[in-house]
């Protein structure tokens, strides 16, 4: 056989080699794309199943917004009724206290009178032994 033959035959064998090696490697980027497809199928479903748990949670969430607002106006309602009631009444008690003032104050006048009056009657009365004494 001539080198011209060994040549080729080497170069077939060579080509045979690599055409082997390049279907196993095709084969196994075949099965890899293959996987990632089941892969992003699977990840296409989670994705589908999560937007709807969010769509249901938004929904729950305007339910509760409304409800809280509710909550908030009957709070706001209820705080309003017991300011009312509580300025009335501190209305009333500072009344009273200005009537109480104004009784101390009558009273605190008569207790001067009668300290005049006792002071008189203590003056007359000191009159009245000195007069005695003598």
């Amino acid at each position: 056989m001539s080198t011209y033959d060994e040549r080729i035959a080497a170069l077939e064998k060579d080509a045979t080699t690599m055409k082997h090696d390049i279907t196993y490697k095709l084969d196994e980027t075949n099965s890899a794309v293959t996987i990632i497809k089941g892969v992003m199928g699977l990840l296409a479903q989670d994705m589908k199943v999560i937007k709807s748990q969010i769509k249901t949670m938004d929904f729950r969430l305007e339910g509760i917004d409304v409800r809280l607002a509710r909550v908030e106006e009957v709070i706001d309602t209820r705080l309003a009724r017991v300011e009312e009631v509580t300025d009335t009444r501190l209305a009333r008690v500072e009344e009273r206290q200005d009537e109480q003032g104004q009784d101390i104050k009558e009273i605190n006048q008569r207790l001067e009178t009668q300290d005049k009056k006792l002071d008189q009657v203590l003056g007359l009365l000191a009159t009245l032994t000195a007069k005695t004494d003598k």
